[in-house]
Order: C-alpha cells, then sequence, then structure tokens
C-alpha cells in the first residue's frame, strides 16, 4: 500500500490531543520516506516524516500548530487496516514530545 496522495481525516483523538474530526493528514510521498502534512479544524498547519516499519505500520514524526498559537510536536505509531465495511482506517498510538509528554490514541479514515 503507497500512501502517497491519500488524505485521512481524523475520526477520533484522546482528550489530551490538539485536533479533532475537521483535521486531515495528507500524504504527499511514499518513497523511502512517508512524508505528509495536516491541517482543519484546531489544527492551522503541521508536517509529518515517517518511516515504513512494514506494508501495514510506520513511526513518524510529527509537528503542527494550532488555532490556538501553540506548538506542539510528537512521535507516533502508525497501523494501517481495512475495517468492516472495507474502508481504510490508520491508528495512531501517540505521545507528546513537547508540553506534558502524554499520551494518547487517535483513528482516521481514508477519504
Amino acid at each position: 500500500m503507497n500512501l502517497a496522495g491519500t488524505t485521512f481525516r481524523a475520526v477520533s483523538n484522546s482528550k489530551n490531543g490538539s485536533l479533532n474530526s475537521e483535521t486531515e493528514m495528507r500524504f504527499t510521498s511514499d518513497e523511502g520516506l512517508v512524508i505528509g502534512t495536516y491541517s482543519g479544524g484546531t489544527i492551522v498547519a503541521g508536517q509529518v516524516l515517517g518511516k515504513r516499519l512494514s506494508e501495514s505500520t510506520m513511526e513518524m514524526l510529527y509537528h503542527g500548530a494550532t488555532i490556538n498559537g501553540e506548538v506542539q510536536a510528537g512521535r507516533a505509531q502508525a497501523r494501517f487496516a481495512k475495517d468492516a465495511d472495507d474502508r481504510l482506517r490508520m491508528y495512531l498510538d501517540w505521545q507528546w514530545l513537547t508540553g506534558d509528554q502524554s499520551h494518547g490514541q487517535s483513528e482516521w479514515l481514508l477519504v
């Protein structure tokens, strides 16, 4: 599965996360490194840099700015899987590298 040209929309996020259901993540490259951007809702702009671990998993680093003027950075482990309706979902187990360094989870749906 090549992620280049795909867009995922956030479905859910832990309470200590910054994004909401209007946030979208767009992947622009999946050749050696996975590169993407995210924005929308509570996120003004963000960037993602990932490394594939397998066909369905990757590790990523991300940083972004919120509508409240915060600049944040974190890391995540991503897992990709089809749901019961054959739609591709991305599940992130993430941790802040800034602020309180807390952990959380988010779920994304391919749009």
